[in-house]
Formats: C-alpha cells, structure tokens, sequence
C-alpha cells in the first residue's frame, strides 16, 4: 500500500514535469511565420508572432540585408529556418543574442530601399522595393591598330587599361547592383563615332572611360578625371564628386586633378568620365599600373562612388 502512494506520487511528478517542459516549449516557439508578399509595386517583409508580445524591435537595413533584434520577456529557443519560396531572398537565419533574444537576418538577392517599418504586439511588416539595376558602360580605350601611349617598360596603354575594364567589370557584377557594358571585349579597334553610337544606343546611366596619361616630363605622375565643362555636364561632375572622396591616400592625385575638357568621348547622352589611372611615362606609375593592389584600390573607389552617385540619383 505504501509502494502503491510513493508509486503513484512519482508518475504525478513525473507527469508534472513533462507537462511544464511541453508548455514552456511551446511558450518559448514564439515566431509563428516568416513570409513575402507584394501590395501594388511594394513587397513586405512579415514576421508573425503566435502569442502577443511587447517589445520595441531594433530594425537595422541595409543595402541587401536587414537585420533586426527581437528580445522576449522569457527565453526563447532559437527557431529554424525555413526555405522561403521567393526569388528575391537569398535567405534567413536566426542567431542568439542572449537567453531571451534572437537577431532575425535575412538577405536579398538584389539591393532594395526600405520603405516602411511598421510592428504590433503580434508582428514586423518591413515595406521595400527592388531597386533596378543601373547599367554601367565601361570604355576601355584605344584597342588593335591604336595602341595608345607606351609606357616606361613598353607596355601599351590599349592593354593595360583592358585589364582594369575587365577587373572592374567583374566587381560590378559580383556586387549584384549593375548591368554591364564593354565598348570593347578584347583587342579590337572601334572607330570613336561607333563607341559613341554604341553608348547612346546602349541605354545606360553612366560612361566611365578608362586610359592612362603620358608626359615628356618622365617625373610627371598621377590621377587626373575628365568631364564636359561643368555648364554642360553637371552630373558627371557630381560622379566625380563622389569618386575624390573614396580614391585611397596611397593613389597619387596630379595636382587639380578634376579636369574639364570637350574630348569626343565624353560627348554622349549620359553622365560620361574619362578616368586618367597615371602617367605610364613615369617608372612608379607604370609600375603601379601592372599591381593587382594598386588596380584594386582604384576599383574599390569606383564602386564606392557609384553607389553614393545613384543613391543621390534617387533623391
């Protein structure tokens, strides 16, 4: 008899137990659904909540990624993701910020601007759009029967600026913000009148033409950047705006370096820049010229630029 009430007093608890672990599990569940959907030309971001909850969520967004703390009044397990079934999400995860906080991120595929941030006791609605992709042309110059200045170890100018088109052209893509254009793909000659006829017909938003200077003065070295006079072509001149404040101390800058001149190339229907990389008729230039680092640097800061320059675009 004795047995029997311990017996019975163990399976109670026991029971006790495992209903308290099921509730504060089922408590601790509290993301109910993560999805997409679209009103009109805007998309929304959604987190749905099982119970009510009172918190203010910290929304932090980027470019592609938006970011946001969620913190409970109870611990909370962190939830596994799920495979959203849309084309504009790369994905979404879950990490612990402490016992009673996730961080909630999720990343596009494409850049967007954040609309709107609304949130209730029982969800986050994230209002953006998809911004469309810009189309960059790149203007590697010279090519074939003009091989454009000689530099101090005998490289041509029509070469060297094909290998920084091609780097920049391949960072453009991997950023997932643009479209691409070469005026020319390899060593080809293209006419001056074909390229312009070809940029004017390609509907881009900005001509970036690349060359390297030269100079009898073999001491004569660094960056210079072309536009139409400021009269005619203000917004090419705001790009290069953009660019002086990203180009890296250790690039040399000729001294009044923004440039304004009539040159053919610049005389298209779209914001058009001549970027002088340096003078490959000085050693450390030319020497410079054929760096990955040095090329790098330089593209980095156009990348920068581009951004800033469409971003104000937008406004």
């Amino acid at each position: 008899m004795i047995f029997r009430e311990f017996y019975k007093k163990i399976v109670f608890f026991i029971l006790a137990i495992f209903f308290t672990c099921n509730v504060l599990c089922a408590n601790s569940q509290i993301i109910e659904k993560i999805y997409l959907k679209k009103e009109r030309d805007e998309y929304f971001l959604c987190i749905d909540f099982d119970k009510e909850v009172s918190f203010v969520p910290r929304i932090h967004c980027l470019s592609s990624v938006v970011r946001i703390l969620l913190s409970f009044n109870q611990d909370i397990e962190v939830p596994k993701a799920k495979k959203l079934s849309h084309n504009l999400i790369k994905g979404y995860f879950f990490e612990r910020f402490s016992p009673s906080s996730l961080v909630f991120i999720v990343g596009f595929k494409g850049d967007v601007s954040i609309l709107s941030k609304k949130y209730t006791s029982h969800s986050i609605k994230i209002g953006f759009k998809i911004n469309k992709k810009r189309t960059v042309i790149i203007d590697a110059g010279h090519g074939g029967k003009d091989p454009g200045t000689m530099g101090v170890t005998g490289s041509y100018e029509k070469n060297v600026v094909m290998v920084a088109a091609v780097e920049l052209r391949d960072n453009l893509l991997k950023s997932n913000k643009y479209r691409v254009i070469l005026t020319r793909e390899g060593d080809n000659f293209m006419p001056l009148d074909e390229r312009i006829e070809k940029i004017n017909l390609s509907e881009g938003n900005i001509l970036i033409s690349i060359h390297t200077d030269s100079n009898k003065d073999k001491n004569l070295r660094g960056m210079s950047f072309y536009t139409l006079p400021n009269s005619k072509d203000s917004r090419s001149q705001n790009f290069v705006d953009c660019l002086m404040k990203y180009i890296p101390k250790t690039c040399k800058i000729k001294n009044h370096p923004n440039r304004n001149s009539d040159l053919k190339i610049l005389k298209t229907n779209i914001p058009s820049i001549l970027i002088e990389l340096g003078c490959i008729s000085n050693k450390t230039d030319d020497e410079l010229l054929h760096s990955r680092d040095f090329r790098a640097s330089v593209i980095n800061a156009i990348l920068y630029a581009l951004d800033d320059f469409f971003k104000k675009e937008n406004k």
